[in-house]
């Protein structure tokens, strides 16, 4: 039975409704994150776009399966920006311990499905091990689920014509333009910056197949990835509805396989 119309915000229902949907749900958490975003984007970029991918991603579910949408985590592990001010950022220890005790809690409430749906790079390697750790330290009933959206919109996003390594990138073209989409008022557009290069060493991808962490990278740049000059509102919207639709098939698969 799908989720009913409009009743699928976690925390627009009460304690008793959700007593009763926690057997047979999935709940989806929302993963942002708290940083700067160079010149000309709000700090709140991570949290916004996961925000608005999850909530449009959540409303397509409900309508075939009970899926809720918990409040978007806004803060994550971003150390690497601190240098550049406007951050806040949790250790990933902590950062670490956050999301087991939302796990751990929705599963001493009822629920059996939840999934980390993330928005920040830097959260990626902690909300991978936290569901490792509820699953095979702490042997918790419940279904457990972790991806960040450019990853389960992989195969949509190859379609798309972005130049290589801006997905998602830090600040650049593909956050730009999506931000375009979502709050044109909050963009910055006359402080962005013109590079000579589309890619900043930032952007560079490392080689295949490795975790690489190089110090002092991020602080010997100017904290984004890539240029942010050809950015497109049309662009970002239509990113926007297809990774929702992606992760919208995916939260779907995942319920009914757990």
């Amino acid at each position: 039975m799908a989720t009913p119309r409009g009743a699928w915000r976690f925390d627009s229902l009460t304690r008793d409704e959700l007593g009763r949907l926690a057997p047979g749900a999935t709940v989806v958490v929302p993963l942002g994150s708290t940083e700067q975003h160079a010149h000309h984007l709000p700090v709140r970029t991570d949290a916004a776009i996961v925000t608005a991918i999850a909530e449009r991603a959540v409303e397509l579910a409900a309508a075939h399966e009970p899926i809720l949408l918990a409040p978007t985590l806004p803060f994550g592990f971003a150390h690497h920006h601190v240098p550049f001010g406007g951050t806040i950022s949790l250790s990933s220890v902590t950062y670490l311990g956050v999301l087991t005790d939302i796990v751990t809690t929705l599963s001493l409430e009822g629920f059996r499905r939840v999934v980390l749906l993330n928005g920040h790079g830097g959260n990626d390697s902690a909300m991978r091990l936290a569901a490792d750790r509820v699953g095979y330290e702490l042997h918790l009933d419940v279904n457990v689920a972790a991806g960040s959206y450019w990853t389960l919109a992989a195969g949509f996003l190859e379609t798309v014509d972005l130049p290589p390594g801006v997905v998602p990138g830090h600040a650049g073209h593909f956050e730009t333009s999506i931000m375009l989409a979502l709050s044109p008022e909050a963009v910055r557009l006359d402080a962005r910056v013109v590079d000579a290069e589309p890619t900043t060493r930032l952007g560079i991808p490392e080689s295949a197949g490795a975790h690489v962490r190089r110090p002092n990278l991020w602080e010997s740049s100017d904290g984004r990835t890539d240029d942010a000059q050809l950015a497109d509102a049309e662009l970002g919207s239509r990113m926007l509805a297809g990774i929702a639709d992606s992760v919208a098939e995916f939260i779907v698969a995942f319920h009914r396989s757990a």
